[in-house]
């Protein structure tokens, strides 16, 4: 078994190296290695820290967030891997906003299943996060990274 280390915090980087350029009054953003053991840890990241924004558990916005981080932290891990040793995950909140977004630096474009995988394995991950972000009033963007070499899943949510 892999010890999987915790969150590695840095400073966010602006829109010329990819990543979300979102102005929000608050903002986190830490990386997690694109193994199994990350997305448990990244979603007590994100848990943790939007408590100490103030934003109640168990609220609805909340779990949204939370739900998001885990799903786009798992296709990361399951899916670019190979290309991406990691997942960077940006939080920013405002008055009325809540951003969560992640990025890795695989080229490919993650493409929504109407249907999951035949064997049971998953492949509801992004409709799900798209169709509760359009649920709760907000929506869902997938830009590349400038290079092509990557991109970034962003989830905008209303407060």
């Amino acid at each position: 078994m892999h010890a999987v280390p915790g969150p590695r915090h840095e400073r966010p980087k602006d829109e010329a190296d990819g990543y979300v350029a979102a102005v929000m009054d608050r903002s986190l953003h830490f990386w997690v290695p694109t193994l199994p053991g990350a997305v448990p840890a990244a979603r007590r990241e994100v848990a943790a820290q939007l408590g100490l924004w103030g934003l109640r558990p168990g609220a609805a916005v909340v779990e949204t967030a939370v739900l998001a981080v885990s799903e786009l932290v798992t296709n990361t891990v399951r899916h670019a891997a190979r290309a991406s040793a990691r997942a960077d995950v940006h939080l920013g909140m405002d008055r009325r906003h809540l951003m969560v977004a992640v990025h890795d630096r695989d080229p490919r474009i993650p493409r929504r299943r109407e249907v999951p995988h035949l064997d049971g394995s998953g492949g509801w991950g992004l409709h799900l996060v798209e169709a509760l972000a359009t649920q709760a009033g907000g929506r869902t963007s997938i830009p590349r990274d400038p290079d092509g070499g990557g991109k970034t899943v962003t989830v905008l949510l209303p407060l």
